[in-house]
């Protein structure tokens, strides 16, 4: 049986190598392929694939609020995330966000291809992580915020850093402005900071700002 996949990565030249590699496998089937995360949910609505293969750091929307977006609409989804980075703040993120499976950029074709039939198949497929250390709560130079931050709060937190108002957050989401502020506060409480250039600040040293 064929296993079909949409690629996002706002490189064009590694999104279409990676076409022409994974397109040589009798087994998978390109459905389509795009450069930003919003693209990237319209196309996975349209074309549902099995399988979707993405980088984290794109333009217009993250790769983490992508996939909140993607398994709101669609809880099924099966995402595999193509990255850069190996540490493990990084992969733990994608894990804790719903990702099946995150594999590096610098890895072979044939891992890439392994680790998109095995998430397809209902697995999942991390790096080895078990030399390394990692405390989610800690507050190094690594924290991740979306480590204690609901998928709701995780919206927010992106909106706010973006430099949207509370106002403003709360018409994008379409939610009252009481409910946006509450978000506000709560994400400022978990990850104590006390204002929206803190929370830059803390979203830069966990390389959110990519």
């Amino acid at each position: 049986m064929s296993i079909s996949f949409v690629i996002a990565d706002d490189h064009v030249l590694m999104r279409q190598g990676l076409v022409q590699l994974l397109s040589s496998d009798p087994d998978l089937v390109v459905l389509g392929e795009c450069g930003d995360g919003i693209a990237l949910i319209e196309l996975v609505l349209k074309l549902d694939p099995d399988v979707i293969v993405m980088d984290i750091s794109m333009p217009h929307m993250s790769g983490l609020v992508a996939i909140d977006k993607l398994l709101a609409q669609r809880s099924n989804s099966k995402v595999l995330v193509l990255s850069m980075h190996d540490e493990l703040e990084y992969i733990e993120a994608m894990r804790g966000a719903g990702a099946k499976g995150y594999i590096l950029k610098e890895s072979s074709g044939e891992s890439l291809i392994a680790a998109i039939k095995s998430v397809a198949a209902g697995k999942t497929s991390f790096p080895d992580t078990t030399n390394q250390e990692f405390e989610p709560n800690s507050s190094t130079k690594y924290l991740n915020p979306v480590t204690v931050l609901t998928r709701r709060e995780r919206e927010v937190f992106f909106l706010v850093v973006a430099g949207n108002t509370s106002k403003k957050i709360a018409e994008m989401l379409s939610m009252s402005l009481k409910t946006a502020e509450n978000h506000r506060s709560n994400i400022y409480k978990k990850l104590q900071v006390s204002s929206s250039s803190e929370l830059v600040r803390l979203a830069g040293k966990a390389g959110l700002l990519e």
